[in-house]
């Protein structure tokens, strides 16, 4: 069976009937979406533009704002709509997911958990200039450092 979180590192978040259709023991793959970038719950209606499961092989895009995609993706999944409306839904199979996320951008997770090579490899040669810059302060102070101890006796002139 389909879920949103398939669909690559987007970030996937709990519609408002969530809770209640986990309650009722409802596939809760169906109360899932995934938020379009920039748009946010409003006071009164806190539902934003979204993109959330239809059926088992088909995605609903649902934008509120966001006038900007309207037409790309009429033209891609040749559905027609009226500019003027104040929302639009679009029905798509899941194989066109792909050509609508390179119009619309969807939020995303904030990181994966794993650590690329890259990141890794230049985080140890980060810590390794750091750490040759302490090993070199320390040294230098230890070689200038005198062996003998300062004490009160020292100021008042009674060296022992």
């Amino acid at each position: 069976m389909f879920e949103l979180k398939d669909l690559g590192k987007y970030k996937i978040d709990k519609t408002e009937d969530y809770e209640w259709a986990k309650s009722t023991g409802e596939d809760l793959s169906y109360y899932e979406m995934i938020r379009i970038k920039g748009s946010k719950p409003e006071k009164y209606f806190n539902v934003p533009s979204n993109l959330y499961k239809y059926s088992d092989n088909e995605l609903a895009l649902y934008l509120k704002d966001h006038k900007n995609y309207w037409r790309p993706l009429s033209e891609l999944l040749n559905q027609k709509i009226d500019i003027n409306d104040e929302e639009a839904v679009f029905k798509f199979s899941l194989d066109k997911f792909d050509d609508v996320s390179k119009i619309v951008k969807f939020v995303m997770k904030k990181g994966s958990g794993e650590l690329s090579d890259n990141f890794i490899q230049a985080r140890e040669k980060s810590y390794f200039k750091h750490g040759v810059k302490i090993k070199n302060n320390n040294k230098k102070l230890n070689e200038n450092a005198s062996s003998d101890i300062i004490t009160l006796e020292h100021f008042n002139g009674d060296k022992k």
